[in-house]
């Protein structure tokens, strides 16, 4: 048999029954050939018929022959034993509906966590060759950054010195100001050199991308829409090329559109324009302002690890040559996909782990559920052993049985996953959600097959070694009303049962760990009052109210329309709000400390604010005053500092009427601050993070416009949005007005993650609950069945109930208790493993492990009670008959 013939003889082998015919037909027509034949000769036809008999010879040996040649015998076989097996579960729709169901929740779950991980991790992004884009980033111990972006200054002199890069581009997201024709908007987007979109291999569907030169200073405004953006603001006009739209206050010319599976860097970039526009010339060898996100595209031939030894080399001659401000700052490559997963990945891990341990338990469960089967089926199996059927055969039929149980609930788990998608769908990081979305593709499906398989040989082999190792005498001399119940077969079923429950003991203290975990984040005082606070960005245009007077009389105009709303108690303007804003971070420098070099100095979030935000935001003044009206762009500066900030900067002292220096290096010439006034350190990063130092500049003392605006309301914030719009408009109304929300949904969003990892793992935990009891409550049932003789006999013999309640309970509890010992040595080693993940809460806690435990006996007391219950029912006399 060659290659080429096999897919020939498989599918010969699949039309089996219509070839038989077919043959027998063809045979036929050649036999009443040859009987004419014969006849014409002159025999009777009787004799004639004979005679072509005699010539063909043996008919059967023919057919077998011709098989042979045309078929394969063990697909014929296979589709043999997978009938056979089909009709052995259709006699038996109980136990094929419960074996289905746990094996398709045990399915389920893995190919619903492997379509994320799928998503996420496995399919490249949607670039040309992806495997060679990677990401440059500086290391920076002072701004505590795993991908910190990276210094201008820095990125020219890695665009000019390396040897390992086909081509460098770089970017820096910015909010956008649209306006003129259509609703004013703000919209995300990116400030980019010229070479950014050739490094990532993408093609506009209208017009082009920026040229050569595009991108530095002093060069025409343009601009490249998004494909959202381009439908939505210019209803998708193919004219639009060309035109000009007004962006920040100025008129850019629209060069491009890109595709619309397009989005980078991440899924709400509504436009690209050249980095001159934002930058200019001397900012352009600024090693001090870290802002920009940079892509490469190696050269052939190069690997990661080799641009990663270039990028270093150069990193270091930078940090000698210009000490002030690259002293102490590295830089790395890595591949592009790792920044934006690399965060999920521990997540996953976890799902991963976890979905795995309820496939164990699921199989564990099935096993035991076949060895009842294989049990009771002894006496069959014996009868066709003597009649002889050998191992292969014996063991042949019960994989059949396994895999198309398997395969059904692989095919049931596959609709259960999808159902899980629209759930599931917040595990994919938004940058990537949009090419990546979730969906049984090829990958899934080969997985769910490869893991169904899997699933089958695991749960099929107990059984199947089971029955081949039957005293074929023994079980048919004993008539098999009492098969199975062998030692050996005991205790497989009692190790089924302790691992089951082990590792369900296991996965429910994960849940109660990360449970308590999301408690105890939920109830940490992230320093200020959330309660009726709203939210939104107001950005005002740079140009318009670049002159201090009149950006002041803009916002006192704000706040006072606001402030004067029924329901209003108060309002203020910030840079940022905690949580959704972690805050920008400046070097700072203490009076009487001397300045070294920017890797020595301390560094400090800063948030510019107008004078009743701290009020606003219910953030506890602790001493001296808040920042004032009179606090302006004559006064001396002034600022608030947290007590963090207090600690670093004067440590054991009074920091009320200390100075301090605050902007990008070098710090010295930068005006001294006062500080006037010392508040409570609030969460800005994290509620599982410490305070970083902190400082509330007055708006008024500083170039940067603050663009958010926070509001306190006497009850619910909801209602008074649309109010609020009206005020702003009627002050400016080409004002845009993005992003409100409550600080409540600030601090919902900041524990979304912990929430869905809580849900998943306690869903999962209380699903192997489920299936455990239940397998507790099948073996138990079992053993029962098969006392059924000796518990009738205990009982005739003057054996109360109660003693066969306590015969029963023992048996059962002694698995449980065995699982719940067993697990707790496992969740001693494994829970470890969560413990970057929680908070408020060690990974050994003993109350969680003593509560879980006890959880887990009670459930599993219950399990074996019921079965108990009905051993007490057995009848003496009938049990005796029976027997």
């Amino acid at each position: 048999m060659t290659l080429r013939s096999l897919p020939e003889r498989i599918w010969a082998s699949l039309r089996k029954e219509r070839l038989d015919q077919e043959l027998d037909d063809e045979i036929e027509s050649h036999l009443e050939m040859a009987v004419e034949e014969n006849i014409r000769r002159g025999m009777e036809p009787a004799e004639a018929r004979r005679a072509a008999r005699r010539e063909f010879g043996g008919l059967e040996q023919m057919k077998e022959q011709y098989r042979d040649l045309g078929r394969l015998r063990w697909v014929e076989a296979a589709l043999q034993d997978l009938r056979y097996a089909a009709r052995r579960l259709r006699r038996s729709p109980g136990f094929t509906a419960a074996a289905v169901l746990i094996l398709a929740l045990g399915l389920g779950a893995n190919t619903a966590i492997f379509s994320v991980i799928d998503a996420v991790l496995l399919r490249p992004l949607p670039f040309p060759e992806p495997d060679r884009l990677v990401g440059v980033w500086e290391e920076t111990p002072m701004f505590g950054l795993k991908y910190s972006p990276a210094a201008m200054g820095n990125y020219v002199e890695w665009r000019d010195q390396n040897h390992v890069f086909q081509e460098m581009g770089a970017l820096e997201q910015w909010q956008f100001r649209l306006t003129g024709d259509g609703r004013p908007e703000e919209v995300m987007g990116s400030y980019v050199t010229a070479g950014l979109f050739h490094v990532l291999g993408a093609k506009p569907l209208l017009g082009r991308t920026f040229a050569q030169g595009e991108d530095l200073p002093g060069a025409p405004k343009t601009v490249v829409l998004s494909y959202g953006l381009w439908q939505r603001r210019c209803a998708g006009n193919t004219d639009v090329v060309g035109t000009r739209i007004r962006i920040n206050e100025e008129p850019y010319m629209v060069i491009g559109v890109m595709a619309d599976g397009f989005r980078f860097p991440s899924s709400d970039t509504g436009l690209w324009a050249p980095l001159g526009a934002l930058l200019p010339v001397e900012e352009w060898t600024n090693k001090g302002r870290h802002n920009l996100m940079t892509v490469a595209r190696l050269a052939p031939g190069v690997t990661v690890r080799q641009a990663d030894d270039d990028i270093r080399s150069i990193a270091a001659r930078l940090s000698r040559d210009y000490p002030q401000t690259n002293a102490g700052v590295g830089a790395f490559v890595a591949p592009l996909q790792d920044y934006y997963v690399s965060s999920q990945r521990p997540l996953y891990a976890i799902l991963l782990g976890t979905v795995v341990l309820v496939l164990l338990i699921a199989c564990a469960n099935l096993a035991n559920l076949l060895l009842t089967r294989a049990a009771h089926g002894q006496r069959e199996t014996a009868v066709r052993s003597a009649l002889g059927a050998n191992s292969w055969d014996l063991a042949r039929q019960g994989l059949a049985e396994s895999i198309l149980l398997s395969l059904a609930g692989g095919a049931i788990g596959l609709a259960v996953a999808e159902l899980t998608f629209g759930f599931l769908g917040h595990l994919v990081p938004a940058q990537i959600a949009a090419s990546a979305p979730l969906s049984l593709d090829y990958r899934v499906l080969v997985f769910t097959l490869a893991v169904s398989i899997a699933t089958a040989l695991l749960c099929g082999a107990a059984p199947i070694l089971q029955s081949l190792r039957i005293d074929v005498n023994h079980t048919l001399r004993q008539g098999g009303s009492r098969a199975g119940t062998g030692r050996t077969t005991h205790r497989l079923r009692a190790a089924l049962v302790i691992s089951q429950v082990a590792l369900s003991l296991v996965l429910l203290i994960g849940a109660v760990l990360l449970i308590r975990t999301f408690e105890s984040l939920r109830s940490v005082d992230p320093g200020f009052q959330p309660e009726n606070v709203v939210t939104m960005r107001v950005p005002p245009a740079s140009a318009m109210y670049q002159d201090s007077q009149r950006r002041m009389i803009f916002y006192r105009d704000v706040l006072e329309r606001i402030e004067s709303l029924p329901g209003v108690v108060s309002a203020g303007f910030t840079t940022g709000v905690p949580l959704a804003f972690k805050g920008w971070q400046n070097v700072v420098s203490a009076e009487g400390t001397p300045v070294t070099n920017q890797g020595d100095q301390p560094m400090a979030n800063f948030r510019l604010v107008t004078p009743d935000y701290r009020r606003t935001m219910g953030i506890p003044l602790l001493r001296g005053r808040d920042i004032r009206e009179s606090d302006g762009p004559d006064a001396r500066p002034v600022a608030m500092v947290n007590q963090a900030m207090a600690r670093m900067l004067w440590p054991g002292q009074d920091a009320l009427g200390k100075r301090f220096r605050n902007g990008g290096w070098p710090v010295e010439g930068k005006p001294w601050i006062t500080v006037v006034g010392i508040v409570s350190d609030i969460k800005q990063t994290g509620l599982d993070k410490p305070a970083r130092p902190e400082m509330y500049i007055p708006e008024q003392q500083s170039a940067n416009l603050p663009p958010v605006l926070a509001v306190r309301t006497r009850g619910a914030s909801a209602g008074i949005v649309d109010a609020i719009r009206e005020q702003i408009r009627s002050v400016d109304p080409d004002q845009p007005i993005a992003d409100v929300e409550t600080m409540e949904q600030v601090l919902d969003r900041e524990v979304f993650e912990r929430r869905l990892q809580t849900i998943l793992l306690s869903a999962f935990a209380g699903l192997a609950l489920l299936v455990s009891a239940f397998g507790v409550y099948g073996v138990v049932s079992y053993i029962v069945e098969q006392s059924r003789h000796e518990i009738g006999v205990r009982m005739a013999l003057g054996a109360r109930p109660v003693e066969a309640i306590r015969h029963v309970l023992g048996s059962g509890l002694r698995m449980v208790a065995g699982g719940v010992a067993t697990g707790l040595i496992a969740a001693l080693a494994v829970t470890r493993f969560l413990s970057h993940v929680l908070f408020g809460i060690g990974p050994r806690d003993v109350a969680t492990f003593a509560a879980v435990s006890v959880v887990l006996v009670a459930v599993g007391a219950l399990a074996v009670l019921i079965p108990a219950a009905r051993a007490t029912r057995v009848n003496p006399i009938t049990a005796l008959r029976e027997e």
